[in-house]
């Protein structure tokens, strides 16, 4: 070998050994950097002719593992969609509030309770009354900020979709980028890794908020794809947009990937983990899901207090009732079947006056003075006339009127009104008696329809006025949009006789309504229009600009076909106005109308009504399917119990879900850190012997000049 190869293998093995103490010295300085991969070196030697000519750096690689990274996304993924659902769903149970708090929703009920069982003591009591109607508004205050709160989770929800996307597409972005740099790098020669490295956290990164599956390309770079196939980063970074809709009650967009393409663009189905999986979840399962809990119990809850406060009365006797909002027509058939009484009584509760409803027979019997008046024909409109002719008839006189779906009734000064269900064939309407269907003396009230069992028939003419329309909008289960459905009030639809079998009919229609993805159907028992859905699609209310006639009731209102109509009982329901602001109107007392005219029937003593108020807590009623609370039949006070019993275990569900995934996230990353991750003890006795191996090429370079020297002084003498 020859002076100038010994020089040169000499000086190959100190630009390896140098090589290879900056990338040790890299290593030992990112030891404590997040996501950081350890470089390793690879030297091979070189040789001239078979003999020995030094050593090269054949590569610097990152020791990543590809089956550690995948697992690390997996479980990364996982976490980030439990932690992000146990976040949301446990400030949602939290705001129940504790059952053993004096502040809780279920404290304040027991509270409304108790106080009734103290009008039992002193039914004359002002204070106790105003106690007893305290109680409950109070209770009904805490609904509607549940309901506010787990809709301001939704709305939060929402956003943070909104800005996990713009952080996904931040990541994307730069993933793409780097792919660009690492390629670069690999066709010149130079040193990928530290392109790489970065490349890697930000995929790291990634996989918290969307779950992803990562595949090299040969010249350097990555692929980035969705668990379920979306492709995010190739050549370039995919697009995403999602716009956030925080109103209550709304109908949310889809994340759109490459929307600029004009294909197919929900990214939603394909995607299985990650923090907007978890939103996502938590937004339309979840948080829906508790929030129709919590509307159909305080729907359920007021409606069995009005169906027995429609029964009681109030000492004194109210002169006025003004009813609910039914979502009913003038013209729309009556509909009851079976008998009810109306009282009329004096200044001292005795009853000059009984006018006797006879649904069957259409008629009215008064007998002070004895008369009989007809509502042949059957229509709401020919009863409010009839029972407007038999008040102004009696002493003291009085009115009935039914307007904008509205009925009242009225008596002159001094006078005051009971009405109550014959006992032998009590009235009904859709399972309701007269009074509690019209909500004449109702407790609790709503703006809206409480109920929705409207007891309508398919004969019955529809009245939604010309030119409002219903809009959905279909997808298939993987969410690709199919179209959108409009069926508007017009053509034969607004005409004068056009009844809901006609509607029901444009809105099953195939092609132009809903028949090819669902079916709408009429019960004919309670008048109620739902809407089965074919399982292959899923179909969303857009907008609903429906009314009926004057009452403002749109379609979906009056059927309870949207979330607003169910959900959105706990924001509404409140004490009755009039009772709010004069508790004496709060009815403790039951009458017995059978008593003969003149008799004293309203009395300041009578507990009677405040005991059946009380029963109705402990009655077994039947109660629908709500949300997370499955179709039962209980008591209220057991039905209580077992929403605040779901909100709860909700809750723990998602935190044992999130403690779960986070202990693997944990190992997964701990695994991928010992095959990965820094040695300071390896990479210091790596450093000791590359130091040594440049000490030892220095040495042999020095040797060699030794030897030139001593050979040249040889040769020059």
């Amino acid at each position: 070998m020859s002076i100038s190869q010994v020089l040169l293998s000499g000086l190959s093995g100190l630009r390896a050994s140098q090589t290879s103490i900056g990338v040790i010295s890299n290593n030992i300085s990112n030891a404590n950097t997040p996501g950081y991969v350890r470089t390793d070196v690879t030297l091979s030697p070189v040789t001239y002719l078979g003999a020995g000519g030094g050593v090269q750096v054949e590569s610097v690689k990152r020791a990543a593992d590809r089956f550690l990274a995948t697992a690390s996304y997996i479980a990364e993924a996982n976490r980030g969609a439990s932690a992000v659902r146990n976040d949301i769903l446990a400030r949602a149970q939290s705001s129940f509030g504790d059952p053993a708090s004096q502040t809780s929703m279920f404290a304040m009920l027991d509270d409304f309770w108790s106080a009734l069982t103290e009008i039992g003591v002193d039914p004359s009591s002002a204070l106790r009354r105003g106690d007893a109607v305290s109680a409950l508004q109070s209770m009904f205050t805490e609904v509607q900020r549940i309901g506010e709160s787990i809709q301001d989770l939704t709305g939060e929800a929402d956003q943070r979709i909104s800005d996990s996307v713009d952080e996904a597409q931040s990541l994307m972005d730069r993933i793409a980028q780097l792919n660009s740099e690492i390629q670069l790098n690999k066709r010149t020669g130079a040193d990928a890794s530290g392109a790489e490295n970065a490349q890697s956290a930000l995929i790291d990164q990634l996989s918290s908020l969307i779950d992803v599956r990562v595949s090299q390309l040969p010249e350097g770079g990555v692929h980035v794809r969705t668990s379920g196939g979306a492709l995010l980063v190739g050549y370039e970074a995919s697009q995403l947009s999602y716009t956030p809709n925080t109103a209550p009650f709304t109908s949310h967009g889809v994340i759109k990937i490459n929307e600029q393409l004009g294909t197919q663009s929900n990214l939603e189905p394909m995607l299985m983990g990650g923090e907007l999986k978890g939103l996502l979840d938590v937004r339309d399962r979840d948080l829906t899901a508790l929030a129709d809990a919590l509307g159909g119990f305080s729907g359920a809850l007021a409606d069995a207090l009005n169906q027995v406060h429609n029964e009681n009365a109030s000492s004194p006797a109210v002169s006025q009732m003004t009813g609910r909002q039914t979502g009913l027509l003038a013209t729309d058939a009556i509909g009851f079947t079976g008998e009810a009484t109306i009282g009329v009584v004096d200044y001292n509760g005795a009853l000059r006056q009984r006018l006797s409803i006879d649904f069957d027979a259409q008629t009215i019997t008064g007998e002070a003075p004895a008369a009989t008046y007809s509502f042949a024909g059957g229509t709401v409109g020919a009863f409010t006339t009839a029972l407007n002719n038999a008040l102004a008839a009696g002493t003291p006189a009085g009115s009935a009127s039914f307007a904008n779906g509205v009925l009242s009734m009225n008596v002159g000064a001094g006078g005051g009104l009971v009405v109550q269900q014959d006992s032998a064939d009590p009235a009904d309407r859709a399972g309701r008696g007269f009074s509690h269907f019209f909500g004449l003396n109702d407790l609790v009230s709503r703006p809206t329809p409480l109920f929705f069992e409207s007891g309508v028939q398919g004969s019955d003419v529809h009245g939604f006025n010309a030119g409002g329309s219903l809009t959905y909008q279909v997808r298939d289960t993987a969410g690709r949009l199919i179209g959108s459905r409009t069926v508007t009030i017009s053509g034969a639809l607004a005409a004068p006789g056009a009844d809901w079998d006609d509607l029901l009919s444009a809105l099953n229609a195939t092609g132009t309504g809903l028949g090819d993805f669902g079916a709408f159907s009429l019960d004919s028992t309670t008048g109620r229009v739902t809407f089965a859905a074919n399982p292959t699609f899923n179909v969303t209310l857009v907008s609903d600009s429906t009314s009926r006639g004057g009452t403002g009731v749109s379609f979906t209102a009056l059927n309870g076909l949207s979330q607003a109509a169910t959900a959105g009982r706990a924001l509404e329901l409140d004490v009755n106005s009039a009772i709010a602001s004069d508790p004496a109107r709060l009815a403790v007392g039951r009458p017995d109308l059978s008593s003969a005219l003149g008799q004293r029937i309203v009395e300041g003593g009578d507990n009677r009504g405040a005991a059946a108020l009380l029963a109705a807590r402990d009655a077994t009623r039947s109660f629908p399917a709500s949300g997370v609370l499955t179709a039962q039949s209980t008591t209220l006070a057991v039905y209580a119990a077992r929403l605040g019993g779901e909100a709860g275990r909700l809750a723990a569900d998602a935190q044992r879900s999130a403690d779960g995934s986070q202990a693997v996230a944990t190992a997964a990353a701990d695994r991928r850190a010992q095959i990965e991750g820094v040695s300071l003890d390896d990479e210091l006795m790596k450093m000791t012997v590359y130091q040594n191996s440049y000490a030892a090429a220095a040495r042999v370079i020095q040797a060699a000049t030794d030897m030139l020297d001593i050979l040249m002084s040889i040769g020059y003498r």
